[in-house]
C-alpha cells in the first residue's frame, strides 16, 4: 500500500484542485494570492511556493524543464505525481510562519555557510582523490604508500558528505 503524500492545502488546491502543470513559479504564486489573502507579501509568497515545488522535485513528483533562466524554469508533474496519493495539511501557522521567518533567517544564513563552506572542502577533497588515484596509476611501485592517503581521503569525504546531508536535512526542515 502506498503513503499518502502530505501537501499544503494551498498547494494541494493548486495542483490536485485546480489541475496545474507545466507552470513557473511566478504563474503558481500569482495564482495563490489572487486566491488566497493569507499572503501579504509576493516575495514571501514566492519563497513559500518555491520551497514547496523543490520539495515536489526532490521527492520526483516534479520536475523542472531544462530553461537556465530561474525565473522562466516551468514545472511539470511526473507520471509519479500523477499516480501518487496526497493528503492536505491545514497550515494554521501561516501567520506565525512569518513572525518565526525573521528568528529563522540568520539560522538559515548560518546553515547556508555552513552548506557552502563543507561544498567547497568537498570539491578540493574530490580533487584530493583524483590526484591520489591518478598517482597510483602513474607509480604502481608506490602503491601502498599512496593508497593510506585514499583511504584517509576517502573517510574525510564521507564525513563530509554526512555532515552535508544533516545541513540540507535541516535546511529543509527548517523552510518547510
Amino acid at each position: 500500500m502506498t503513503k499518502a503524500i502530505k501537501l499544503n492545502e494551498d498547494i494541494y488546491h493548486l495542483l490536485v484542485e485546480k489541475n496545474f502543470n507545466h507552470f513557473t513559479i511566478t504563474a503558481l504564486r500569482n495564482t495563490l494570492l489572487a486566491l488566497n489573502d493569507t499572503y501579504k507579501d509576493p516575495d514571501e509568497a514566492r519563497r513559500f511556493v518555491y520551497r514547496q515545488v523543490m520539495r515536489l522535485v526532490d521527492k520526483g513528483l516534479l520536475v523542472r524543464d531544462e530553461n537556465p533562466s530561474p525565473k522562466r524554469a516551468q514545472y511539470s508533474k511526473t507520471p509519479l505525481f500523477k499516480t501518487s496519493i496526497f493528503t492536505r495539511v491545514t497550515n494554521d501557522s501561516i501567520v506565525s510562519l512569518s513572525q518565526s521567518q525573521v528568528i529563522d533567517k540568520s539560522f538559515n544564513n548560518e546553515l547556508h555557510d555552513a552548506i557552502k563552506t563543507y561544498e567547497s572542502e568537498m570539491v578540493v577533497l574530490v580533487s584530493e582523490l583524483e590526484e591520489y588515484k591518478r598517482l597510483i596509476e602513474a607509480n604502481p611501485s608506490c602503491y601502498d604508500a599512496i593508497v593510506v592517503f585514499l583511504d584517509k581521503g576517502q573517510a574525510r569525504l564521507l564525513s563530509i558528505k554526512g555532515k552535508l546531508a544533516a545541513l540540507n536535512n535541516i535546511q529543509q526542515s527548517v523552510v518547510e
